[in-house]
């Protein structure tokens, strides 16, 4: 059996989420069955349907809720470069970050080191 639901929004909302949605192959009611399937596979994990929650109502930029960044935010580059400067370190430059699997790699071993395994 199939129901049908009727959602009012801001026009630039819808707009903009279906924009959105279409970029990664979603239908808006794609989205909406898979909001309800996650609340409905998380009933009686309150936790996460309020972490999902907070999640969502923080993201609502396009009405007007966006947050500001604190001071600290908007000068940690700043931050940094003085705390380089200050100890003489050179500058990082991020093409020579580890990538991901690099890291999840380390991370491994570092368990497996802890557990005395290696």
């Amino acid at each position: 059996m199939m129901s049908q639901m009727n959602v009012r929004m801001n026009e630039k909302l819808r707009i903009e989420g279906n924009l959105a949605l279409e970029e990664v192959g979603w239908s808006p009611s794609q989205a909406t069955r898979a909001l309800w399937g996650f609340a409905a596979r998380n009933r009686r994990n309150p936790n996460k349907l309020r972490e999902m929650q907070r999640f969502l109502e923080g993201a609502s930029e396009l009405e007007g809720e966006r947050p500001q960044p604190s001071e600290a935010v908007l000068r940690g580059p700043q931050i940094i470069r003085e705390f380089r400067e200050k100890y003489g370190l050179p500058d990082s430059d991020p093409n020579d970050a580890p990538s991901y699997e690099e890291l999840r790699e380390e991370a491994l071993y570092e368990r497996y080191r802890e557990r005395d395994l290696l």
